[in-house]
C-alpha cells in the first residue's frame, strides 16, 4: 500500500462557484463521570507569580535562532551534565538549532472529499520508468586526541590534564542508485484534500500540476563502513584519571594499620613534585605524587650512606617512616569479585576528572614528570609496570547505514486555479512556523503553532500498535502509526494569556481508532523553578590580544563567538510539566510521556526534557526514562520579519510547499510523533 507522500512542486488552486462545506468524523468518546483537577477557573492560585506568556514563550513575529545543547539517551550522553560533557571530551555537545519563519503561515484547513475526485489520464501514464538518485552517508564526526598538558594556572588542588584536540574529522560516501517507478496522472477540482470550508471560486479553463511521490513500506537502505587508521583517545581507566589508594606505598595490598602508624618495609624517595619556580624546593602552591595518601608531600627517608655513593643502596639502614595517619583496609579494583586482591588487581579508584600527576619511574634515581603526554608516550611506574600508549591509537571503523525512500510511483495531478475564497465564519487556519534542526546530521522536525488565549500546536494523533511496546528504532515506526489528520492541541494553558504558578490543568477521554480504543490521561502542571544553563550572553573576554573563554580559559578561541557556552543561573523561571498516559483498552497496556520545559524571561525555553515509560508490574512505582533533553546555549532573534511581516502581508504556504522554499532549506515536512518540541525516539534495549 502507498504511505508515504512528499509533494515537491507548486500547489495548485481552483474557478467556477462552488460552495464547500466542511465535514469532520467525531473520534471521540465522552468519559465517564471522573473527578479531575482544573484551576482555569481560580483567580488565586499557587503563590500568585505570573507571567506573560509572550514574554517567556517565542515571538512567532520576529526571526528566532536558539542553539540547544542536545543530549539523547541513544548517544549514551543523557547522564551528563554540560560540564562533565566538556570536561571528559573537550568539546561541546552536538546542538540543535530552533529557527522560525516569520515572513511565512501555513494554512491547515478541514477535509472535503468530493471536490478531490481524481479522474485517471491514461495518455500521460507511464510504467516503468527509472529514476536515478543518490545518498550521502556520513561517518561519525569526531576529534582526535593530539596530547594532554597539565594546567598549572589554576590553584593546585584543581590543576588537572586539559586535552588538545585536532581539527574535527569527519568522512563522507556518496552512493548513486536507481529506482524504477510508475508515473500515473490524474485531474481534480482541488489540489488538496486540505481545504477549507466556505465559498470557493474557481477557473476551470486554467490547470497547475502537483506532483506527488509514494514510497514502499520498506525503505531503500544503504550502507558503507569507514575506516580510520590513527584515530586517538583516552582510554576509560587512563591512569590520569587514577586515584592511588597503595597508602603504605609499598606496591601491595594491606589490611587496615589497627593502632599503629607502621612503615612498609622500604627505603621510600621523597614524593616527586613540579617545581614551578625551580628553586629545588617543594612549595604548597606545587603539584605533587601523593603515594601514601595523606594529603602531604613527603621528603627522603633519612639512611645511611654506607658505601658513599649519594643515593641510597639495597641494605643500606634507613628510618622506617609512616604516613602520619591510620590508614583504614586499602581499596582495590576487584575485577574478579572475589573480594581478595591479587597482583593483577589495582590499588586505585577512578577519579571523575584527569588530575593525577604522572611519574615515569623508568630512572628510579631520577624519576620524570609527564608535563605533556604525546601519542605513542609510555611510562613505568615505581614498580615497574610498564603502561604503553598513554594516549590510545586505534584503527576505528564506522559502519554506518542511511535509508532513502523506496518511490513506488509518481502521481501528477492538474487541478483548477483558485480565483478567491471566502469563508463563511470558520476559525482562522494559519499558524506560525518554526524548525528544529540536528546539527550533527540531516534530521530536522516542523513546529507548527498560534496563539490566542492559550498556545496551540497543530499535531498529528498517533498511537502504539496493539501487539507491545517497542524500545527499538527499528521498531518503532511500525510500533506507532499516526492518523492522516491534524488536531489542534494546546501546549500551554495561559487563561488571560498568563503563565501562572500553581496551574493545575487534567483531562481524560477515550479515542476510538480504527485500530483500537485508547483511553487518553493528560495532565498539565505549572511551578517555578531556578535553572542552571550554558546561555551565558557574553562568552569570554579578551586579554592582550588573547580571547580567554569563561567556560574554560584554556579553550582555543579565536573570537569570544568561537568559546563554548558558559552557565547562568536563571532564578525566576516557570517549569511546564505536561504528562500523557495513552492507554490500550482490552490489553492494558500503557504508554506514557513527561515533557518538561523551563521557560525564561526574554529568552523562551532555556531547557527541554523529555521522558517515557511503558506499563510496569503491578503494585510497583512508575519508571521513567529520560531520554533526550536540551539546554539553551544561546538565542538571537532580529525583530519584526521582513517588510511584508510588518505590513500584514506574510505568505501562506501549504504542508506541501515547505519543500520549495529555499529559507526551509527546502526539506519537506515529514511525520514525526513529537512530545512538545521533542522529537519521540525511543531508546534500544539495554
Amino acid at each position: 500500500m502507498l504511505d508515504k507522500m512528499k509533494l515537491i512542486t507548486t500547489l495548485a488552486v481552483l474557478s467556477i462557484f462552488f460552495i464547500v462545506t466542511s465535514c469532520e468524523e467525531v473520534l471521540e468518546e465522552t468519559t465517564e463521570d471522573i473527578s479531575l483537577e482544573n484551576t482555569l477557573g481560580e483567580s488565586q492560585i499557587g503563590n500568585g507569580t505570573t507571567g506573560d506568556v509572550s514574554d517567556y514563550f517565542y515571538n512567532f513575529g520576529e526571526d528566532l535562532s536558539a542553539e540547544f545543547y542536545r543530549f539523547t539517551r541513544s548517544n549514551n550522553r543523557i547522564s551528563f551534565t554540560y560540564n562533565e560533557y566538556i570536561s571528559l571530551y573537550g568539546n561541546v555537545p552536538p546542538v540543535l538549532t530552533l529557527q522560525t519563519f516569520p515572513d511565512y503561515l501555513v494554512e491547515i484547513t478541514s477535509n472535503n472529499s468530493e471536490a478531490t475526485q481524481r479522474q485517471l489520464i491514461d495518455s500521460l501514464t507511464i510504467e516503468g520508468q527509472v529514476l536515478e538518485d543518490s545518498v550521502t552517508i556520513l561517518s561519525e564526526r569526531f576529534r582526535n586526541l593530539v596530547r594532554m598538558e597539565w594546567d598549572t594556572e589554576p590553584q593546585v588542588d584543581l590543576q588537572r590534564y586539559r586535552p588538545v584536540n585536532s581539527d574535527e574529522v569527519q568522512e563522507s560516501q556518496t552512493v548513486v542508485y536507481q529506482d524504477t517507478m510508475d508515473i500515473i496522472t490524474y485531474a481534480a477540482t482541488v489540489d488538496t484534500p486540505l481545504i477549507s470550508g466556505g465559498i470557493m471560486f474557481v477557473d476551470s479553463e486554467e490547470w497547475t500540476d502537483t506532483t506527488y511521490y509514494y514510497s514502499a513500506e520498506l525503505p531503500l537502505s544503504f550502507s558503507h563502513t569507514f575506516t580510520f587508521d590513527d584515530r586517538t583517545q583516552l582510554g576509560d581507566d587512563s591512569l590520569m584519571f587514577r586515584i592511588n589508594t597503595d597508602c603504605n606505598d609499598n606496591g601491595i595490598w594491606d589490611p587496615a594499620e589497627g593502632s599503629e602508624d607502621l612503615g612498609n618495609g622500604i627505603w621510600d624517595p621523597a614524593e616527586v613534585y613540579l617545581d614551578l619556580d625551580s628553586d629545588d624546593e617543594y612549595d604548597l602552591s606545587e603539584p605533587y605524587e601523593d603515594r601514601n595518601c595523606n594529603q602531604a608531600w613527603d621528603d627522603v627517608e633519612v639512611f645511611t650512606d654506607s658505601n658513599g655513593n649519594g643515593i641510597y643502596d639495597d641494605g643500606e639502614p634507613f628510618t622506617d617512616v609512616g604516613n602520619g595517619q591510620m590508614d583504614e583496609e586499602e581499596s582495590f579494583r576487584d575485577d574478579n569479585g572475589d573480594s581478595i586482591w591479587n597482583v593483577s588487581e589495582g590499588l586505585f579508584a577512578i577519579n571523575n576528572s584527569p588530575s593525577t600527576l604522572l611519574i615515569s619511574w623508568a630512572d628510579p634515581v631520577n624519576p620524570e614528570i609527564l608535563e605533556t603526554v604525546e601519542v605513542g608516550d609510555s611510562l613505568v611506574t615505581r614498580w615497574g609496570i610498564t603502561y604503553h600508549d598513554l594516549i590510545e591509537q586505534f584503527i576505528f571503523v564506522d559502519d554506518k547505514t542511511v535509508e532513502a525512500a523506496d518511490i513506488d510511483s509518481q502521481v501528477v495531478l492538474y487541478t483548477n486555479e483558485i480565483i478567491a475564497h471566502l469563508s463563511t465564519g470558520t476559525a482562522d487556519g494559519e499558524y506560525f512556523i518554526s524548525k528544529s534542526v540536528w546539527d550533527d546530521g540531516d534530521e530536522y522536525d516542523y513546529h507548527m503553532f498560534r496563539t490566542d488565549d492559550n498556545v496551540y500546536k497543530i499535531a498529528q494523533p498517533s498511537y502504539f500498535e496493539p501487539y507491545g511496546f517497542y524500545w527499538s528504532d527499528s521498531d518503532l515506526e511500525s510500533g506507532f502509526w499516526h492518523r492522516n489528520v491534524f488536531d489542534e492541541e494546546i501546549l500551554y494553558y495561559t487563561p488571560s494569556g498568563e503563565l501562572r504558578d500553581g496551574e493545575i490543568v487534567e483531562e481524560e477521554y477515550y479515542d476510538t481508532t480504527e485500530v483500537a480504543i485508547y483511553k487518553i490521561e493528560k495532565r498539565f502542571e505549572v511551578g517555578l523553578d531556578t535553572i542552571t544553563v550554558p546561555a551565558k550572553k557574553i562568552r569570554g573576554y579578551e586579554e592582550d590580544g588573547t580571547v580567554i573563554c569563561y567556560q574554560d580559559a584554556n579553550w582555543s578561541a579565536a573570537t569570544i563567538d568561537d568559546c563554548p557556552g558558559a552557565d547562568t543561573t536563571i532564578t525566576s523561571s516557570f517549569k511546564v510539566t505536561r504528562t500523557l498516559t495513552m492507554t490500550m483498552i482490552g490489553s492494558g497496556v500503557e504508554y506514557g510521556e513527561r515533557n518538561e520545559t523551563w521557560l525564561a524571561e526574554n529568552l523562551g525555553i532555556v531547557r527541554d526534557e523529555l521522558l517515557v515509560r511503558w506499563s510496569e508490574l503491578a503494585g510497583t512505582t512508575e519508571e521513567w526514562t529520560a531520554i533526550s533533553r536540551w539546554e539553551l546555549g544561546k538565542a538571537t532573534t532580529s525583530g519584526i520579519g521582513s517588510t511584508f511581516r510588518m505590513a500584514g502581508q506574510s505568505e501562506t504556504v501549504k504542508l506541501d510547499q515547505f519543500e520549495l522554499l529555499p529559507s526551509f532549506g527546502n526539506d519537506p515536512y515529514i511525520f514525526h510523533r513529537n512530545s512538545g518540541f521533542q522529537r519521540v525516539e525511543l531508546p534500544r534495549n539495554e
